[in-house]
């Protein structure tokens, strides 16, 4: 609610405070179900003559109204005659503008508040019409127009020159009054006609609605302080300063209620279109023929009549606009997507790798910074600022949709990511900015992970020429490490020893790749096979959280998480993998003993013949009987529910603590 200090009141006259006042027109507030009238035909005639009647200077001109058909139409005319006596004969002599407004509203007791509104304005703008039509005829010297003018003291207006320029500021400046008051009243219209086609309990609509009876009380006000400006306006007298000071007063009201309307209005219009909006958008892109640039015109230059200003591409440091969007067919895009506050002078940097190595190649950089305001100072300089830097393609004034489905869809939450989209317009990453940074122009390695061939980007930082052939070759490769030498020799022979029995029997080549030892406590970032190869994992699973995990990504995130809970574990870890096709991953005692186990599941690989399958098989039949045997039965002390996880081993709940994830003796958790 609008409200205003009794001070201020007091000041300007009012006897009443505004929840006094509020309270007062709220109890004589009855509206009849059915009105007597057509409330927006009268306003469209009112919102005509006042057009017309402000447009009008006192230099006489003549201005044609273009006539309306309102053949069903039936002036209340009774009501804005009473209503127009109101103002004219009681507000100068009563001196109480306040007085003659709850005048008013008493006679309007049946009435809606817009009706009110409409009825208030109507009769000022018949009686202001009027003086202004009879104003521009004048001239003509008709004796029944001259008749008239003179009754409704046109002369007055345009007795002297000196009058004349003393009178054209007023007229001016009542003429905007005016004006802002008809904004106001057709604000309160429009919430109304909101309220007819919407949820009558959307929040901010609720909101809006609770100010009408005030705003409808200080527009009626308003046109009583016009009614008595248009009464000195026909005198050959002085104005009284209370008069100046009233109208200055409700001048300066009126103008803030129509800024906060108009505030209201557009939130309301928001929140009610958005979701219209959004599913004509989700529409649009599932609909569109699955080529990049058809999806790209859906979606990132989806126009929205609402918005002010369409989204558009732009190429280079020079800012120059594209209209022709062919030059993206055939190509991936890479979005890099970021708010203005928060774009990284290290992204431009591995961005610009990727950019000079596949200018003339096959990915194309877009990007996308998410901004809700353009209108907030600084913006359109801040977007230049970091636009200049880069030599990529740019979208500006995105749709208010469209940011919403790259927060629903990409999961975009104000921080940069990086989504990868093929040339059919499929996303293939939903976040590569990860592999951008560690791998460069080598991060198309990664742009389709799965549950099955994610060991292969993950390898790519300690690749050899021999391990690229056994991965292209499709060989069984053992990737092996861990924080112990010792362990990790045993584990060595322990392959070694069975790889032997393997290839006697069953013919098949077992590759051993030992990733390098990995001290306790050391970065990820130190420079060994062990660091890049964690590097990558903790990428990886950074990537993956990004996703909402469902189907894939889940089972992908915790193969992820399984081999982190190796990694401290003194027996070491041991990732099995056919080619770039991942068998299983786990702890080096489980791996160590399956292997020692062949003989007693080598007769189901000869059964089956597929490896793989059967050392998956029997690997999850160790873990399982591990488990049930008590080996876990150690306890967990378990935290804030919150921060409940189950071991990606043994199923248990494991609690986050300051040093790692405890679960027990054999599933030892570091922190991810």
């Amino acid at each position: 609610m609008n409200s205003i200090h009794s001070n201020e009141f007091s000041h300007n006259g009012f006897t009443l405070t505004e929840p006094e006042i509020l309270e007062i027109i709220c109890e004589n507030h009855a509206p009849e179900i059915h009105p007597k009238f057509d409330v927006r035909s009268l306003f469209f005639i009112t919102e005509n003559i006042i057009k017309h009647s402000t447009h009008t200077s006192i230099i006489l001109k003549n201005d044609e109204i273009k006539p309306q058909n309102f053949d069903n139409f039936i002036s209340p005319l009774c009501a804005l005659k009473s209503i127009g006596c109101e103002m004219s004969c009681k507000a100068v002599h009563e001196n109480s503008a306040q007085t003659t407004t709850l005048g008013i509203f008493g006679k309007l007791t049946k009435y809606s508040w817009e009706a009110k509104a409409v009825l208030a304005l109507a009769a000022f703008a018949m009686e202001y019409g009027n003086s202004w039509l009879l104003s521009q005829l004048y001239a003509q010297s008709d004796q029944l127009t001259t008749a008239l003018a003179i009754l409704n003291r046109v002369p007055l207006l345009l007795n002297s020159t000196a009058n004349f320029k003393k009178q054209q500021g007023t007229v001016v400046e009542l003429n905007k009054t005016i004006n802002t008051t008809l904004q106001v009243i057709k604000c309160i219209l429009k919430l109304d006609e909101l309220s007819a086609h919407t949820d009558p309990n959307h929040a901010s609509l609720k909101s809006a609605k609770k100010d009408v009876p005030i705003n409808t009380y200080w527009s009626i006000l308003t046109i009583v302080s016009c009614a008595t400006e248009v009464f000195y306006l026909t005198r050959d007298e002085e104005k009284p300063q209370a008069v100046s000071i009233l109208s200055h007063f409700v001048t300066k009201r009126i103008n803030d209620i129509l800024a906060k309307l108009k505030r209201q209005l557009t939130i309301c219009r928001k929140e009610i279109d958005e979701p219209k909006i959004y599913w004509k958008l989700l529409k649009h892109v599932a609909h569109a023929p699955r080529k990049i640039t058809h999806v790209f015109n859906t979606l990132i230059l989806f126009k929205d009549d609402a918005y002010a200003k369409p989204a558009t591409l732009s190429v280079g440091y020079t800012n120059k606009e594209v209209f022709d969007i062919d030059v993206l067919d055939g190509k991936y895009i890479t979005f890099y997507i970021s708010t203005l506050d928060n774009v990284s002078h290290k992204d431009i940097l591995s961005l610009k790798e990727v950019y000079e190595g596949t200018e003339n190649n096959q990915c194309k950089i877009v990007w996308i910074p998410i901004v809700e305001d353009w209108t907030e100072y600084g913006r359109e300089e801040q977007f230049m600022e970091w636009r200049y830097k880069m030599p990529w393609y740019a979208v500006q004034y995105l749709s208010p949709a469209t940011i919403k489905y790259i927060k629903e869809e990409w999961y975009f939450q104000n921080k940069p990511l990086s989504v990868l989209m093929n040339p059919h317009g499929d996303v293939e990453n939903l976040n590569a900015l990860n592999w951008i940074r560690i791998h460069g122009i080598n991060f198309f390695a990664f742009r389709n992970i799965n549950v099955k061939t994610w060991i292969a980007p993950v390898v790519q930082e300690i690749m050899t020429p021999t391990l690229d052939t056994w991965m292209k070759e499709g060989e069984y490769i053992f990737f092996y490490g861990g924080t112990d030498d010792y362990s990790m020799e045993r584990f060595r022979m322990k392959a070694n020893s069975a790889k032997v029995s393997i290839l006697e029997e069953l013919k098949i080549h077992i590759k051993l790749f030992c990733v390098g030892k990995m001290e306790k406590g050391r970065s990820l970032s130190d420079d060994s096979n062990a660091g890049g190869f964690w590097s990558s994992i903790q990428s990886l699973l950074s990537t993956l959280s990004d996703y909402k995990l469902h189907g894939e990504h889940t089972a992908l995130r915790k193969q992820v998480h399984k081999l982190l809970s190796c990694k401290n574990d003194e027996s070491g870890w041991c990732v099995l993998s056919k080619g770039s096709s991942v068998v299983t991953s786990g702890h080096g005692w489980a791996i160590s003993r399956v292997l020692d186990e062949f003989d007693q599941w080598k007769q189901q690989i000869l059964h089956e013949g597929n490896f793989g399958t059967c050392f998956q098989a029997y690997h999850e039949k160790v873990i399982a009987q591990t488990t049930t045997s008590g080996a876990h039965s150690a306890g967990c002390s378990f935290g804030n529910a919150r921060n409940m996880e189950c071991c990606p081993v043994c199923k248990t709940p494991i609690e986050a603590t300051l040093v790692s994830y405890k679960c027990c003796r054999m599933c030892n958790l570091t922190p991810y």
